[in-house]
């Protein structure tokens, strides 16, 4: 059932209750009533909770038994048109400003990654 899933995940991440329901924006008592099986999340809340345990919404809704979420590259451009990102389990609300600067310093990441590749390679 989802509330025992939800709740084998939560655990195993060492997450409160009330952690859990701040990160994923949501009341403690919403949150509580999910594992409970009293109350399920809305598509957005879904996609949240997903993204907090690295599984798939599938696995979460029981479709699926494979833990494991797709690993699919992701659009850097469609992920910084973001305002709010999730780091070390707090939300962030990002401006214009920090998006250009979060910008430039991936770009500076993958620029000495591409370096790197190229020296291995010879």
């Amino acid at each position: 059932m989802f509330g025992d899933t939800l709740r084998e995940l939560r655990l195993s991440k060492k997450l409160t209750q009330e952690e859990t329901a701040k990160i994923i924006g949501v009341a403690r008592g919403t949150y509580t009533h999910y594992e409970l099986n009293k109350r399920e999340p809305d598509n957005d809340t879904l996609l949240k909770i997903a993204n907090l345990f690295g599984v798939t919404t599938d696995y979460l809704l029981g479709h699926t038994n494979s833990i494991e979420a797709k690993k699919t590259p992701k659009d850097l451009a469609k992920f910084l048109e973001n305002t709010e990102v999730m780091f070390d389990g707090e939300v962030h609300h990002l401006d214009e400003e920090d998006k250009q600067k979060l910008k430039n310093a991936l770009e500076f990441v993958f620029w000495q990654a591409k370096e790197k590749n190229k020296r291995k390679k010879q």
